[in-house]
């Protein structure tokens, strides 16, 4: 699998930065938005097939709007006190996945993941 420009949008810089580091060694292309503005602009400007986003960036209804606007990309939500009940609302609006936004290992995890399977729907299209 080749390099996937992955967009990260997170509230909290340090944890971005560390989410930056750990996505880096899988993907290589990672670039950073901290609004909701810059999140599509920056989707839209690297043809991202993955997002994660802070859901303390963007609220619901904005979540919504993305995944309907980018349906290429998988949007993976973090937040930092995630729970079934905001997973299953995560999901109604489009978004692959939800996970607290200290659980690094399993960001990476569902980034791994759908970001490979939307990198090989990009290739079995083309």
């Amino acid at each position: 699998m080749g390099p996937i420009n992955i967009v990260l949008a997170h509230r909290d810089p340090a944890l971005a930065d560390n989410l930056v580091r750990s996505i880096r060694k899988q993907f290589c292309n990672v670039a950073t938005a901290n609004d909701l503005d810059e999140i599509r602009d920056t989707i839209a400007r690297v043809r991202a097939p993955l997002a994660i986003i802070d859901l303390e960036l963007v609220n619901f209804p904005q979540l919504g709007e993305l995944c309907r606007e980018f349906p290429a990309t998988a949007f993976i939500c973090t937040h930092r006190l995630a729970d079934d009940a905001m997973w299953s609302q995560a999901l109604a609006m489009g978004a692959a996945d939800c996970c607290l936004a200290s659980d690094v290992p399993k960001i990476l995890q569902a980034s791994d993941r759908y970001g490979a399977a939307t990198e090989s729907q990009v290739h079995s299209a083309a």
